[in-house]
C-alpha cells in the first residue's frame, strides 16, 4: 500500500532527534516499510532519505500563517497522489478539516492536549467517515474526549533493539534527557540528585536558551553534568550505565518515551506523576511521585536503585511498548475506515 506520512515540519525527522514527536514519525515510517509498504514522507528538508520524502520547507521561527501555508502545500501534494492512507503527525489543524478532499482515508494522531486551535476543527470532523482520531494515550484520550467523543487509543512503541538491556549499571547514578524548557523541569531533577548524593548526566537540545541560562546551568557542577544533545546509540549507552532515569516533566505528560527508553535498558525510573506516566511505569520498575515534589523524589531515588529488577523493566517494554505493536494498531486501525470516491 501507498502510504503519506505528514509529518511536523519544524524540525527534521533525523538524529539527533529534536523530540519524541520525531522519534515516532520515523518509528512509524520503518515500522511501516519493513512491512512492505511504501511510505512517502512529507517532512523538513533535511529529514532522513530512507523513504521518499517529499521536502516541505519552513523557515526557522515562521509564524502561524506562514506554517499553514506549508501544511496546505503538503497536503495538496497528498491529494494529487494515489495513497492508500494519510497518516497525520503533523499536530495542525488543517489534515482534519481537509479530509473530504483526500479521497483516502485519514488518520489523525494526536500527541498534544486540545488546543484552543484544535478544538472547533475536532467537533466539525466528529462524523467525516474517511477521517478518525487515535490518541498515544489513555490520558490524553480522556483531554480530547469532550470534543471528539471516545478514541482509540495506541501507546507509542520504541525498537528494543536500539535501546540494548544492561543488566548492571554504576552505583548512584542517574540520567535525565528531553528538550531544555520550563515544563521538562530538569532544575527539579538536579535538585533530587544532588539531595540524594547521586551523579546525574543531563542530556537534550537546548531549545529554550533563556531558562537554561537561568535556572539550570547555574546549578551544574559538583557531580551534575550537561552532556550535549546526543544521538540515540550514545543516549542509550548512558542510559544502560545509569543506575536510575529521572523524568521530571511538570505539565501533563501526553505519553513520556523518555519512561519507556529508560525502562528498555533496564533502568528503572523515579519521576513526577504526569499526563500519561502512570501508564507507562508499574510499581515493579520505578516510582512516581507528585509534580515538583523534590523532596519525595529524592526519598525514592535510592529505593529505586535498590529495589526494583533491571529484567522487569526491560519486560515491561517488550510486552507493551514495541515498535511493533504500535504499528500493528495503527493498521488496524486504517482497516476500519472509508474512504470517499473521487468524483
Amino acid at each position: 500500500m501507498k502510504i503519506a506520512l505528514l509529518a511536523p515540519l519544524r524540525h527534521p525527522i533525523a538524529e539527533p532527534f529534536a523530540g519524541g514527536l520525531e522519534i515516532h514519525t520515523l518509528l512509524l515510517a520503518r515500522g511501516l516499510t519493513e512491512l512492505g509498504h511504501e511510505v512517502t514522507l512529507f517532512a523538513h528538508p533535511g529529514s532522513t532519505r530512507e523513504f521518499e520524502l517529499v521536502p516541505c520547507p519552513v523557515a526557522e521561527g515562521a509564524g502561524f500563517l506562514t506554517y499553514t501555508r506549508a501544511i496546505n502545500g503538503a497536503l495538496r501534494r497528498i491529494k494529487a497522489g494515489t495513497f492508500g492512507v494519510l497518516y497525520n503527525n503533523s499536530i495542525h489543524f488543517l489534515p482534519p478539516l481537509m479530509a473530504r478532499e483526500i479521497f483516502c482515508p485519514v488518520i489523525t494522531v494526536l500527541h498534544t492536549p486540545p488546543y484552543r486551535s484544535h478544538r472547533l476543527t475536532a467537533r466539525l470532523t466528529q462524523k467525516v467517515k474517511n477521517h478518525a482520531y487515535v490518541s498515544i494515550s489513555h490520558f490524553l484520550a480522556g483531554q480530547w474526549s469532550t470534543y471528539i467523543g471516545n478514541c482509540r487509543v495506541v501507546h507509542n512503541g520504541l525498537n528494543v533493539f536500539d535501546w540494548p538491556f544492561s543488566p548492571a549499571a554504576e552505583p548512584k547514578t542517574a540520567i535525565w534527557y528531553g528538550r531544555f524548557t520550563p515544563e521538562k523541569g530538569a532544575e527539579y531533577a538536579i535538585g533530587a540528585a544532588r539531595a540524594a548524593g547521586y551523579r546525574l548526566r543531563l542530556a537534550g537540545p537546548v531549545t529554550d536558551p533563556e531558562y537554561f541560562r537561568l535556572e539550570v546551568e547555574p546549578i551544574l557542577g559538583d557531580g551534575i553534568e550537561y552532556v550535549g544533545h546526543k544521538t540515540q546509540r550514545e543516549l542509550a549507552t548512558l542510559v544502560g550505565r545509569s543506575a536510575v532515569g529521572l523524568v521530571t516533566s511538570v505539565w501533563e505528560e501526553p505519553f513520556g518515551l523518555a519512561f519507556a527508553e529508560m525502562l528498555a535498558c533496564g533502568t528503572p525510573v523515579a519521576g513526577f506523576a504526569s499526563g500519561a506516566a502512570a501508564e507507562i511505569v508499574t510499581p515493579e520498575c520505578g516510582a512516581l511521585v507528585d509534580k515538583r515534589d523534590v523532596a519525595a523524589l529524592t526519598r525514592v531515588l535510592g529505593e529505586v536503585e535498590k529495589s526494583k529488577d533491571r529484567a522487569a523493566c526491560r519486560a515491561r517494554v517488550e510486552a507493551s511498548f514495541t515498535a511493533g505493536k504500535m504499528v500493528q494498531g495503527y493498521l488496524e486501525l486504517y482497516a476500519n475506515i472509508s474512504a470517499p470516491l473521487r468524483s
